[in-house]
């Protein structure tokens, strides 16, 4: 009698497993299309070629390769035989660029929140001083340098080996080695760490965007209560703004799109530390298989789910967007 529950389970964890591969599919097809939808953009649309947008495709690019390799995550799920179905040298392959891809996409958003601060806060005549095109290039190199280092060094010292979980039926962590909880507490410690950051820097953002907006609040409340006019303030203001040196006579126009161009990637954020909470949750206290497995697919949402947020809030990219689907110029 003892053996009817546990075939009975086995056989739920089975259609778990083909539910689940089968939408990953549709999330791999979705996240191809839509990633390489902004990449492509990104080089044909010259509006879209500013020094922001290179780190959305930097963004983009690790989003691409993690729907890529989602394919032969499926072939683990629907493997029937507890073991990987291919070399298990491509299983490694699988969990290296997965984990390569994550890292690089948190520390991305933590340039983006840290670029869309400077320029806001602290850019002299919109995107000058360390907002160049080498230096945010330069900050990708290190984000990919250390994505990739993070993805070598730890199994290459022991700390966890890359390959098939029998548990999970998915490539990550293998159940083998003991210190394979090590490894990924490692990198749910280092995904924390770039979201508080983020964070840190989204919050000052909106701090100076409060504290900027009073101070033109009160400026126009002494000037219409001295009888000048809004527009008489506003050019009062702007010309005072450039006796001093610090900023353009259009700059409260461009502070507004830099605010609105912030807001959708701070969605890009939000949508982020969704979907990596289920995973957080599920190791902290740990489930069964199929929790494991429906967390991980929660995670693996966030890299279909970001050229949409593109497509439907960001004016610039939308734009392109339309364009390219309609085989119109750009």
């Amino acid at each position: 009698m003892a053996v009817i529950p546990s075939a009975t389970s086995e056989i739920n964890v089975v259609k778990h497993r083909a539910i689940v591969a089968a939408i990953l599919l549709v999330f791999a097809l979705v996240g191809l299309f839509g990633n390489a939808l902004v990449i492509i953009s990104f080089i044909v649309g010259r509006k879209l070629r500013t020094i922001t947008n290179v780190l959305v495709v930097n963004l983009a690019f690790p989003d691409f390769m993690a729907c890529t390799v989602l394919l032969f995550q499926i072939a683990g799920l629907l493997s029937q035989t507890g073991r990987y179905p291919l070399h298990e040298a491509v299983c490694a392959a699988v969990v290296a660029v997965q984990y390569t891809g994550v890292c690089c996409s948190v520390y991305t958003l933590v340039a983006i929140a840290f670029v869309r601060w400077y320029v806001i806060t602290r850019s002299i005549r919109g995107h000058q001083g360390f907002h160049t095109t080498k230096k945010i290039a330069i900050m990708v190199v290190i984000i990919w340098i250390f994505s990739i280092s993070f993805m070598v060094v730890p199994p290459v010292l022991g700390i966890g080996t890359l390959g098939y979980s029998k548990y999970s039926s998915l490539c990550s962590s293998t159940d083998t080695n003991e210190l394979d909880e090590y490894y990924v507490f490692l990198l749910g410690a280092l995904i924390a760490i770039a979201l508080l950051l983020t964070l840190v820097f989204y919050v000052r953002i909106l701090c100076h965007v409060l504290r900027h907006n009073k101070q033109f609040r009160d400026k126009y409340a002494v000037d219409e209560g001295t009888g000048s006019s809004s527009t008489e303030a506003y050019q009062n203001t702007a010309s005072s703004s450039i006796a001093a040196g610090s900023r353009p006579p259009m700059i409260k126009a461009i502070n507004r799109k830099e605010i609105e161009i912030t807001k959708n990637l701070f969605m890009v954020v939000c949508v982020f530390m969704l979907c990596f909470l289920g995973t957080s949750v599920n190791f902290i206290i740990p489930g069964s298989s199929v929790l494991t497995i429906y967390s991980t697919m929660i995670l693996l949402v966030n890299s279909i789910v970001n050229p949409i947020i593109y497509g439907l809030k960001h004016p610039n990219f939308q734009e392109v967007f339309n364009k390219i689907l309609c085989c119109r110029p750009v």
